[in-house]
């Protein structure tokens, strides 16, 4: 009689351990599988096809379910995991070479997470079937995509909010979890009970006083013994089937054994991976190859170029002058991009009487990057407060670009929005608070903004921690005339009296680039009644720098024609709120547009050493 019971008891265990099989591995599948490709493909070419991919897989797996055991699904599915590494860092690599964003990460997804998404389905769907049967056939088809389909959304809530919001999970290598994950399923293939009957006929009973005891091994003994044998394997082995992505967070620099390049930082943190790297000069140069890109700095987030300087003999400086250096003492050139130098022309602004008098002394940088803007003000002698999300990119900055330490009270890491309310509510209550004679926001990455820094309301706040003739700085990267960036402006200038923008080119800015290239186009905007002007530039603003003489002695021929970018209609279609801001979404659309010019900007190599 006792049978029975015990029989119910163990289809419970079982049911039990296929739904912890499915949904904590299926969304640590999908967390490592989008965490492995965004270095190289970026968020959005990565995530434009994920979730319709990974729910096919899903759908299919309950539309034609696989005709095995559960105990040899969860041997195929350990294999899987176990070459789903290489698999996926490897096909990545790959395709990203073709310069496809849509059709690149969609094969991989195909390839590598479908068949993963499609074994660990297998397991939900037999969940209140027949222990010895196991199969999912005898479920009606609605009840196995019902099963499938909240399978998928659980695990997609795992993967997306809570597994990339954990910060244990940054010093663990998608490597690790995923062969962790496949010595799990290799030891409950080996530890599955067998679908023969609990129990024996009732007529046998009689016959066991004549059975003499066994010398041998029990099934259970051999089970066991064949346990710890296994595992006292692979846990020494495993390591071998991971892929070529460094450790995280680095723990020595890295030097590539074949190519010019050397990783000296690399961790994953708040915003992703942020990695810095340095372009060596090669060694034994062919002649005729001297203008071959080399010996450069990068900071790198992502599948984004945050800045950059130039190192070795491409340091360059004037009449002599010393070049700052990072914090081991290695001398720094010029920033590899001039967008930042056009930024420190809010120096130059001479339609405020704080211009005027060149009397400027604090300023607010939003989103930090290189520092080399934040570095330069520093070095001019204003006080300069900064706001940047991600802990790395300071740390960054601070270690290897020579960004000198503001003191506790001048650095927040931390959302730019949350500081400035914090600010508004000191001033409103009267509290002493310095207000900003310029404020320089830099929240470009990756091909997209944090549309939330973007919105009229959010320009309305940071005014009220500006001074009354303070200026605003905005860098924007995108199509000049495209809906994205009149947005931008018009939203701008609804909140500013005047605002005046310049780019970043070596080259004259012609009329067909506005509607097809991908430009830095930096934004000067302030409430004053006065027209916005520059100062020319003097030997004092260049502090030493070819770079930026060349910059801030162009600014005229930089300027950025405003009246083809903006809306003249005067409603409110263009004006972004909290409400109505469809910039993230117009910004993804421009994020494959992003992905080829920085595949472009670096040799494939670069991207794929991380």
């Amino acid at each position: 009689m006792s049978a029975a019971p015990d029989t119910n008891r163990m289809d419970l265990k079982l049911e039990a351990l296929h739904l912890i099989c499915t949904l904590l591995p299926l969304s640590f599948v999908i967390f490592t599988h989008q965490r492995e490709l965004i270095p190289l493909y970026g968020s959005g070419p990565t995530l434009y096809l994920l979730d319709r991919i990974t729910f096919a897989a899903v759908i299919l797996s309950a539309i034609v379910p696989l005709h095995v055991s559960s105990k040899r699904n969860l041997l195929y599915a350990a294999l899987a995991l176990t070459l789903a590494p290489n698999a996926t860092y490897w096909i990545a690599v790959w395709t990203a070479r073709w310069k496809y964003p849509i059709l690149g990460p969609a094969i991989t997804h195909a390839v590598t997470l479908g068949p993963l998404a499609f074994l660990l389905t297998t397991f939900v769907l037999t969940i209140g079937t027949s222990v010895v049967t196991q199969s999912s056939e005898n479920l009606p088809l609605v009840e196995r995509l019902l099963k499938a389909s909240i399978s998928y959304l659980v695990a997609k809530t795992l993967a997306r909010h809570v597994w990339s919001r954990g910060a244990v999970f940054y010093t663990i290598s998608d490597s690790q979890i995923s062969l962790t994950m496949a010595g799990v399923f290799y030891n409950l293939w080996l530890s599955y009970p067998s679908s023969q009957p609990l129990s024996t006929p009732a007529k046998d009973a009689s016959k066991k006083k004549r059975i003499k005891p066994s010398t041998s091994f029990t099934s259970l003994q051999k089970k066991v013994a064949l346990l710890v044998a296994f595992n006292s394997v692979w846990w020494r082995i495993h390591h071998r089937f991971s892929n070529p992505v460094l450790l995280h967070p680095l723990v020595e620099p890295y030097t590539h054994p074949t190519y010019p390049l050397k990783i000296l930082s690399a961790e994953e943190s708040v915003t992703g991976l942020i990695t810095v790297a340095e372009w060596l000069p090669p060694v034994g140069l062919e002649s005729g190859k001297e203008e071959m890109l080399h010996s450069a700095r990068y900071l790198r987030a992502s599948h984004s170029i945050l800045g950059g300087v130039w190192m070795h003999d491409k340091v360059h400086v004037l009449d002599g002058e010393q070049p700052i250096r990072d914090s081991l003492g290695t001398p720094l050139g010029d920033s590899i991009y001039s967008t930042f130098v056009v930024q420190e022309a809010v120096r130059l602004v001479n339609s405020t009487k704080k211009g005027t008098d060149d009397a400027q002394s604090n300023a607010l940088i939003i989103g930090l990057g290189t520092g080399i803007s934040t570095t330069a003000f520093a070095r001019h002698g204003i006080s300069t407060t900064i706001i940047e999300i991600d802990p790395a990119v300071y740390r960054a900055a601070h270690t290897f670009f020579g960004l000198s330490d503001p003191g506790a009270d001048r650095i927040f890491l931390q959302d730019a929005r949350t500081w400035v309310s914090e600010k508004i509510a000191n001033v409103e209550t009267q509290q002493p608070e310095t207000l900003f004679d310029f404020v320089v926001h830099d929240c470009f990455s990756g091909g997209g903004v944090p549309e939330h820094l973007f919105t009229i309301q959010f320009w309305d706040d940071l005014k009220k921690v500006m001074q009354p003739e303070g200026v605003l700085v905005v860098n924007f990267a995108g199509i000049l005339r495209s809906t994205s960036s009149r947005l931008i402006i018009n939203t701008l200038e609804r909140s500013f009296r005047h605002c005046r923008a310049f780019h970043d080119l070596f080259e004259p800015l012609s009329e067909e680039k506005y509607d097809s290239e991908f430009i830095n186009m930096v934004i000067f905007c302030t409430k004053s009644h006065s027209s916005l002007t520059f100062r020319k530039t003097r030997k004092s603003d260049w502090l030493g720098s070819p770079l930026r003489r060349h910059v801030l002695q162009s600014m005229e021929a930089r300027e950025v024609d405003l009246k083809t970018i903006r809306d003249t209609r005067g409603d409110d279609r263009y004006i972004l709120t909290d409400s109505h801001n469809p910039l993230g979404a117009l910004q993804k659309k421009q994020g494959n547009h992003h992905w080829l010019v920085m595949r472009d900007v670096l040799p494939d190599i670069h991207w794929e050493t991380y």
